[in-house]
């Protein structure tokens, strides 16, 4: 009955879903997928500690960074996601000086960590509202990451289908993904981000049987259930997956 609620709930209100405005935005993040040196990655790891337990970015005037590491999938060790804001308010004259100081007193210790890393890629996205990202990092400890590169003229299809497929998800009880795009940096065009407590959690079915599956899918403008990931194949050159976890 919670299900048929939810589906009739999205036919009506067309296939945004109802915590759209928590699942994406026009807040600015700096991505980095980090490659640790040979032999590094636990050394890397506790540097990455070190640093978050100084004052080093209370000095910057920067948010600690939400950091994830690699469990299976793809070939970085870890992902770092740093709030930035907004382009004017990273790159102000205030900002810009604050970081030069933290740098300049951290020095050593940011080319410590730096000589531990053998591979590092940058990536700027718009996502989320910061409050929203802080409370499902803070409240989940298992990350299901997705990175996509669209086919040639497909970036806004793309970004409509992963908005799309939250309209399922949230009308068959499941978890719904955070959407990041691209603002500048790599070629992955959009990202998203599956929060949960744990493996569990992730692996755990819908409430949903295949009927109600069906018709959710249907109300979330797809042609039928199977219809979502061939669709979303449609739009792809590429497609990276990864499961990670927290690193505290």
């Amino acid at each position: 009955m919670r299900v048929l609620a939810a589906i009739l709930a999205l036919i009506i209100s067309g296939i945004v879903p109802a915590n759209a405005q928590e699942r994406e935005g026009e807040f600015l993040y700096h991505v980095t997928t980090v490659r640790a040196a040979p032999g590094e990655l636990e050394n890397l790891l506790n540097w990455i500690a070190e640093m978050k337990s100084s004052s080093y970015f209370d000095e910057a005037g920067a948010h600690l960074p939400f950091v994830m590491r690699h469990s299976q999938g793809d070939q970085w060790d870890l992902l770092s996601i740093t709030p930035m804001e907004s382009w004017t308010k990273f790159h102000s004259k205030s900002a810009t000086r604050k970081r030069e100081k933290a740098a300049e007193k951290f020095g050593d210790k940011l080319a410590k960590g730096f000589g531990k890393v053998a591979f590092a890629e940058d990536h700027f996205a718009f996502g989320p509202p910061l409050k929203e990202v802080m409370r499902e990092y803070a409240d989940n400890d298992f990350y299901h990451i997705e990175m996509f590169h669209a086919a040639s003229g497909k970036v806004a299809e793309l970004f409509e289908q992963r908005r799309m497929e939250n309209a399922y998800l949230e009308a068959t009880g499941q978890t719904t993904n955070m959407i990041f795009r691209r603002a500048a940096g790599s070629d992955v065009d959009v990202f998203t981000i599956g929060f949960h407590k744990n493996l569990q959690a992730f692996a755990e079915p819908s409430g949903a049987n295949a009927e109600e599956a069906e018709a959710a899918a249907v109300a979330a403008g797809f042609k039928n259930r199977a219809d979502i990931s061939f669709y979303l194949r449609s739009l792809l050159a590429g497609h990276h997956d990864t499961l990670a976890v927290k690193v505290e």
